[in-house]
């Protein structure tokens, strides 16, 4: 695949964020000499009259795609500030921005000087090298769950979207839990991975049944995991399983395999069990100050009917 700087992953492509907001995602470029040097994809959404915008379902990374400026290192980093900041002024007059920035955006000065508030989540991720190297960077107690996971299950690609979304929904069913994604956009956005050849299930079955199940997708520079489910009776070792097979088809690839985000203490010991190394991503926002004050008073108050969830 040839890289697009203003394409720099999967997320940023048309085709997936059609795919996830139904048609809804806008575009802000910048030119100069006549070229298209910056691209920054949004989608707008409208509740109680305030318009905000925010990570569309399944679209983990986002931010501006950015052509290389020629010149000095220094002149360099100049320019491609003065495009990322020249492609936040365009955006639509909105009560609230909200970002997760690709792993291009090394730095957030330029939204900073643009008075965006900074966060960051952090990632983990595995180099491509060769599979025993990878094996051996594990820790003992990993390997050891995916051993037994492989005794009790086989894995295969052999699950649709239809399948996966049936199982999860079951899966929470059995849980007593709801779940906290839009399953249409994301039914959506895994069909036309498949179709494109870009994204792929790894399922893990006992006798047929199907008792785990995730999703990854890739660009050119990455193999990202995406979704998982597993069954109420599964083995704790199921995921860990369709994880390291998801890892050696990322290195079959030549890929870097981006675990996709830390977000509780769960997630950061079994990711950092496959011996990965952790990884900034920064998250931008912007609001106004009526947005910020709603939400304050949703978070004092859970009765009030919360438009920003």
């Amino acid at each position: 695949m040839v890289v697009d700087p203003l394409i720099p992953t999967v997320f940023h492509e048309e085709w997936w964020l059609d795919a996830a907001t139904q048609g809804k995602v806008e575009f802000v470029e910048h030119e100069e000499g006549g070229r298209t040097v910056g691209r920054l994809p949004y989608v707008l959404e409208s509740r109680l009259g305030l318009q905000s915008a925010n990570m569309p379902p399944m679209t983990h990374f986002l931010g501006p795609g950015i052509v290389e400026p020629q010149g000095s290192k220094p002149n360099r980093f100049l320019k491609t500030q003065g495009i990322i900041r020249e492609l936040l002024r365009k955006l639509p007059a909105i009560a609230s921005f909200r970002q997760k920035m690709h792993a291009g955006i090394s730095d957030a000065l330029a939204f900073q000087a643009e008075n965006y508030e900074v966060s960051v989540q952090f990632t983990f991720e595995i180099q491509p090298a060769e599979q025993q190297q990878l094996w051996r960077g594990m820790r003992d107690k990993t390997r050891n769950v995916i051993r037994r996971a492989e005794e009790h299950h086989l894995v295969s690609q052999d699950m649709d979207p239809e399948e996966f979304f049936g199982f999860a929904s079951a899966n929470l069913e059995a849980r007593n839990e709801s779940a906290n994604v839009d399953f249409a956009a994301c039914r959506a956005v895994t069909a036309a991975s498949l179709e494109r050849k870009r994204g792929h299930f790894l399922v893990a079955r006992h006798g047929g049944v199907a008792k785990a199940a995730i999703f990854c997708a890739w660009d050119s520079q990455a193999y990202y995991y995406l979704m998982s489910t597993r069954a109420a009776d599964s083995a704790n070792g199921a995921i860990p399983l369709l994880l390291w097979h998801a890892i050696q088809k990322a290195v079959a690839r030549g890929l870097t395999f981006d675990f996709d985000g830390v977000v509780n203490s769960g997630s950061m010991l079994l990711f950092s069990g496959f011996g990965g190394a952790a990884s900034p991503r920064y998250i931008v926002s912007k609001s106004t100050p009526l947005y910020r004050t709603l939400r304050e008073i949703r978070r004092f108050n859970p009765e009030v009917y919360n438009p920003f969830c």
